[in-house]
């Protein structure tokens, strides 16, 4: 278990994609008032900046340039973090207590196709986040 980036829900998106994008991360811990409330993972901010039309036929995305998918990450300017979780349909958020095992982490994380899981404390707060990578990691021999 690790410390790992999290970004508030008000928080700009742009922030929060610079975050995963920065930290080279398969997502992030969104937080409200300091409790976890969702895991924003990569993917869902790549649906978010292309375009639903280029999205069902990828054959048009090869007409777009280099400039112009450079000025996709505007579609981002003015919004905030909770506006990406909202344009998804929810699923329940990975989360497990210090003392889970393998197991139960590998269970939740597939239970909600996340790349991370969150390590919550009984208090609440976060703990930290296994990646899959690191559980994968800790699954082989």
């Amino acid at each position: 278990m690790a410390d790992y980036p999290s970004c508030d829900v008000n928080d700009p998106a742009v922030e929060a994609t610079r975050l995963i994008a920065e930290n080279l991360r398969p997502a992030i811990v969104v937080v409200d008032q300091g409790r976890p409330v969702a895991v924003l993972p990569a993917s869902q901010v790549v649906n978010f900046l292309v375009p639903r039309y280029l999205q069902e036929d990828p054959a048009l995305a090869r007409a777009y340039d280099e400039a112009a998918g450079d000025a996709a990450a505007g579609v981002l300017v003015g919004r905030r973090v909770g506006d990406l979780l909202s344009t998804t349909s929810r699923t329940p958020m990975p989360v497990v207590h210090p003392e889970a095992t393998l197991m139960e982490c590998a269970a939740q994380m597939a239970r909600a196709h996340s790349p991370l899981i969150i390590v919550v404390g009984h208090d609440g707060t976060t703990q930290g986040a296994i990646t899959a990578a690191r559980l994968l990691a800790a699954v082989l021999p």
